[in-house]
């Protein structure tokens, strides 16, 4: 997928205004309000996506979990989105969770931990609802 397509989902899921999502470049000026970084990935989920949002111009923006703004990115996107867990959840160190472009929400088990470092993928037989 592309970044013009990644960023216009994330800036339109976090109800910012045109232009108030950009991808993160460290040569560069951060002008945006949030700052989209990607790591392309051999397998599995193939994209990491990690935003940055700058705090002091968030004012006035809805306040979103993770899990919310992955919804919405999934919806728009039509794609699968994998998260990690909030930090104070016990599982955060096992365990995935999923979102499909229908709204539903799963916790998943790594398929294969520590297997490629390079590549996240779920086992979809682990998938259990939210």
């Amino acid at each position: 997928m592309s970044d013009e397509r990644l960023i216009d989902s994330i800036t339109r899921a976090l109800g910012l205004p045109p232009g108030e999502a950009a991808r993160f470049d460290a040569d560069g000026p951060a002008e945006a309000t949030v700052l989209v970084e990607t790591t392309l990935r051999p397998s599995g989920f193939r994209t990491d996506v990690t935003l940055y949002a700058d705090a002091s111009r968030t004012r006035g923006v809805s306040v979103l979990t993770s899990l919310e703004v992955a919804t919405r990115v999934a919806a728009l996107l039509r794609e699968e989105v994998l998260i990690s867990p909030p930090a104070d959840d016990p599982a955060v160190a096992a365990t995935w969770l999923l979102v499909t472009p229908d709204g539903q929400r799963f916790r998943a088990s790594e398929a294969s931990p520590g297997a490629d470092e390079d590549s996240v993928d779920i086992d979809r037989a682990s998938l259990r609802p939210l």
